[in-house]
């Protein structure tokens, strides 16, 4: 198959026209972290006191899409960054050595996993300084997994393949949310799910449920950013797939009304619909291809329907 888009070293800088976002993807990065933290840091401590009910409600249903907004314009700034893949590692390595240390329960899990707990809880302990310092890990878990699924979406070496990849990914990741690897995690071990996603600082008044997500996985983050690197790689619409992502990330929690007792909610066939609603008219088979795709997607369903029977 033959790709008529320009690949990352050829492809064309934003022109005068373009957003200064666009023009300046380090520069929006940077400011959208400032305003990550800022948004996280004035939610929690207004979570922290009390407050009228009004206000209480109010926190947490402003701060909430405004935290999920730059989490997603961050990792659009990053996506359009022309870098290396050696850069992208070396970005990978000081984010996952920030967040150790800003989440040092990973040390208490590591400690506990290696059968050294007390050693474990320790270190966690003599590193667990402030109690800010998670808003900060959180930002380094976002930014880790960017740059990590910059590096993934190396691999892709067609737009038009994040269909396949999109949808194989939204399977697993409900496979893995509601029967899988994080259902058992999050009934068995909740602080090893909760220490490796970006926690919700915010929270809305105990008696009334509020359509608020607790925290993002890590995963969730990371294929964000394969499919905005690669629409951004070959020329595709990466602002319109994030701002729908935005869009359906918002209702997305809204069966948690619904549902009280429903555990966990897999965020990947959200973010796959806004990816693939936006970019539609790029991803263009040939019919063998679409063929292929078909084979692939009945093994798919049929691995999907008998690791699900098994639960």
């Amino acid at each position: 198959m033959q790709e008529s888009k320009p690949d990352e070293t050829t492809q064309q800088r934003p022109g005068a026209g373009a957003r200064w976002s666009a023009r300046n993807p380090a520069a929006a990065a940077l400011v959208y972290t400032i305003i990550y933290l800022t948004v996280s840091l004035a939610g929690a401590l207004l979570s922290a006191v009390r407050l009228p009910l009004v206000a209480a409600i109010a926190v947490p249903l402003l701060a909430w899409p405004a935290i999920l907004l730059c989490s997603l314009l961050l990792a659009l700034s990053i996506s359009r960054l022309r870098l290396s893949a050696w850069v992208e590692l070396a970005w990978v390595v000081a984010m996952v050595a920030l967040f150790a240390l800003a989440r040092p329960d990973v040390f208490a899990i590591a400690g506990r996993l290696l059968g050294h707990a007390a050693t474990g809880k320790e270190i966690a302990s003599l590193l667990n300084i402030s109690p800010g310092q998670q808003l900060i890990g959180n930002a380094a878990l976002i930014v880790w997994a960017i740059f990590l699924g910059r590096l993934v979406s190396r691999v892709i070496r067609e737009g038009k393949l994040l269909l396949p990849v999109a949808a194989v990914a939204s399977v697993a990741d409900t496979i893995t949310v509601f029967w899988g690897v994080v259902h058992h995690m999050s009934q068995k071990a909740p602080e090893v799910v909760e220490t490796f996603s970006a926690q919700t600082p915010v929270s809305g008044p105990p008696s009334m449920p509020l359509p608020i997500l607790s925290f993002v996985g890590i995963g969730d983050f990371l294929f964000l950013a394969v499919f905005l690197t690669v629409l951004v790689r070959y020329a595709m619409d990466p602002v319109r797939a994030a701002w729908a992502s935005f869009a359906l990330m918002l209702i997305a929690p809204m069966p948690f009304m619904i549902w009280p007792g429903l555990q966990g909610m897999p965020g990947l066939p959200f973010i796959s619909v806004a990816v693939l609603s936006t970019n539609w008219r790029y991803l263009r088979f040939s019919r063998e291809e679409v063929r292929a795709l078909a084979f692939v997607g009945i093994l798919v369903l049929a691995a999907a329907a008998w690791v699900i029977s098994r639960r």
